[in-house]
């Protein structure tokens, strides 16, 4: 059976049913305790679906689609009964660094969700919602609207996904403070007309939580999107806050301590969000540092317990575990930041992080799809991440979690490989880059005043990130790159996912890979890292061009223009700079 979650106890029975006459479904209880378990018994005559609640008995029927799928002609008998690990089994997906899909694909995800027997969703919003009194806030970012949200949230409660709203409410203010409220950053000076920086939307800028315009904005932001949603919960982020602190409230930290400024501020969003009839969700990185006061912070709050690393050494579990609150492990997709996810840290990071979940008492598990420096990675090549997040969070030691099983299982059933081989070359190729996007970024972006100048090597100008590794490694990477990508084409000539766009995002991103290691052998070669010349500037700016025309292909096809325009500056910049 290749089926994603792989049902955790199929009992086989004699025969086959060929055209049930008879599909049953019955609301009772199955002997056991989780709210969803189901059970499903297909006999010669008939197909019966049994679940204590409908939640259950939907994801019986996703299991028989999925079994159908495989057994074109007829099925055969069996009874399987089947129940989830994690009473939450979530997917976070990141609509505000650059990238807003449209109405259509959101809904499009929510199915997919739903297949792979996910039950919660958030989107991530900083500020790509349409605020009724802020569109200087929101302007030419593709913002989602309050009709979209709602009918999103709509298809998601049919689906029994819980559609959570997640909204920056602290931290990662760049957006509003940058277009709208340069009083209120704890920066002391006014960013208002600054040039544009990934690195700063990302790592800048922390709301002074002195002042009191700061709450008034959060919690007009909370009244006005908190009824658009069904779920009882509200994501008010409050994470990376990495310039509490350092600016305007310099001194009261070094009085009172960051941990102190942070969760005052912190318990007045939370008053915020009860006061809109919702239960506060928030990452737990801050807090994780000042465990003596995690026992201020009201005892219904959800903590997310990020870490997106294979080796957990972020993980908060324990210590959420001795709290005796509630929380979700919070691992990643690892597709940030890079043009192709980087398949074998999330399968790692994702399965492990499952398991301590599972020993520590996490009530849920939340996958997370970021979009950092532009969201270049595209949705359809995070599709394996999802479905890993997806029967780890169903069933932690299930069989088809086994490496090179569930390998073959995804490149076959979801990726349209008939060899089965596609996902292990995808992992093989994404893990050989050394090149990264965000320091080309750093190279033809405008350079942070944030930057320290220790950063930059002296004699070249290049980021020192780019000169950690000895040239010839590049050459090597690139070499390497080069010979997966051949083996890669011919499967993905053969492939037919259901979704057709799936090939070509992967095409986009095995090219992105290839031109970023280019664009560091150019620059080092300039910088006479490396005697000769590795690469054809001028060749290599063609296929960066090609690059902006198939991600611009890809892009329009599942999102809003939205920034776009931001990534395609970039690209140009680096054409025009080879062409030299």
């Amino acid at each position: 059976m290749n089926l994603l979650p792989l049902p955790r106890r199929v009992r086989k029975l004699a025969g086959y049913c060929a055209k049930p006459r008879r599909i049953t479904r019955v609301l009772e209880p199955v002997n056991r305790p989780e709210a969803e378990a189901y059970r499903l018994s297909i006999a010669k005559d008939g197909i019966t679906l049994r679940a204590a609640t409908p939640a259950g008995l939907f994801y019986a029927e996703q299991t028989l689609a999925q079994l159908r799928e495989e057994n074109e002609k007829r099925l055969p008998c069996m009874e399987i009964t089947d129940w989830p690990d994690f009473p939450v089994r979530g997917f976070y997906h990141d609509v505000t660094r650059g990238k807003v899909p449209t109405l259509k694909t959101l809904l499009e995800l929510a199915e997919t969700c739903a297949r792979y027997k996910i039950n919660q969703l958030q989107l991530y919003v900083e500020h790509t919602y349409a605020y009724k009194n802020h569109p200087e806030v929101w302007k030419n970012s593709g913002a989602l609207t309050a009709k979209e949200i709602k009918t999103l949230d709509a298809r998601c409660a049919e689906l029994h996904i819980d559609l959570v709203p997640s909204f920056s409410t602290f931290g990662h203010f760049y957006t509003w403070i940058h277009n709208k409220f340069p009083e209120l950053n704890e920066l002391e000076r006014d960013v208002s007309g600054e040039p544009f920086c990934w690195w700063d939307r990302m790592m800048h800028y922390t709301l002074d939580c002195q002042n009191p315009k700061s709450i008034e904005i959060v919690r007009e932001m909370i009244r006005e999107v908190r009824p658009l949603f069904r779920s009882k919960y509200f994501n008010l982020c409050a994470d990376e806050t990495f310039d509490l602190g350092t600016g305007r409230n310099k001194a009261l930290a070094e009085k009172v301590g960051k941990g102190r400024l942070y969760v005052d501020f912190l318990k007045q969003i939370m008053a915020a969000v009860k006061e809109a009839d919702a239960i506060p969700m928030f990452w737990g990185d801050i807090i994780g540092h000042y465990p003596e006061l995690l026992p201020e912070i009201p005892t219904e709050a959800i903590a997310l317990d990020w870490d997106y690393g294979p080796e957990l050494k972020s993980t908060k579990a324990e210590l959420m575990e001795k709290s005796g609150r509630a929380f979700y492990i919070c691992p990643g997709v690892s597709g940030w930041n890079a043009w192709l996810p980087n398949y074998g840290r999330a399968y790692k990071n994702i399965t492990r992080f499952a398991k301590v979940g599972r020993k520590h008492g996490a009530s849920g598990l939340l996958n997370t799809d970021w979009g950092d420096f532009g969201h270049v990675n595209t949705l359809g090549t995070t599709l394996p991440g999802l479905i890993t997040g997806a029967c780890s969070g169903w069933h932690v030691q299930s069989p088809a979690l086994q490496l090179a099983r569930f390998e073959k299982t995804v490149s076959q059933t979801c990726l349209g490989d008939s060899t089965g081989k596609l996902l292990e070359l995808l992992s093989k190729y994404a893990g050989s880059s050394k090149a990264t996007w965000p320091m080309v970024c750093w190279m033809y972006q405008p350079r942070s005043k944030d930057f320290p100048d220790d950063w930059f090597d002296a004699a070249s100008g290049l980021p020192n990130d780019v000169l950690k590794n000895p040239a010839e490694a590049h050459v090597q990477a690139l070499k390497k790159l080069q010979t997966l990508q051949k083996r890669i084409e011919k499967i993905l000539t053969r492939c037919r996912p259901k979704d057709r766009l799936i090939v070509k995002e992967i095409q986009v991103g095995m090219l992105g890979m290839q031109v970023m290691e280019e664009i560091y052998l150019v620059r080092l070669h300039r910088a006479g890292k490396l005697s000769k010349s590795a690469v054809n500037p001028k060749e290599s700016a063609r296929r960066i061009g090609k690059l902006e025309h198939d991600l611009s292909f890809v892009w329009n096809k599942r999102n809003k223009p939205s920034e776009l325009f931001r990534i395609q500056t970039v690209l140009k910049a680096i054409v025009k700079d080879l062409g030299k």
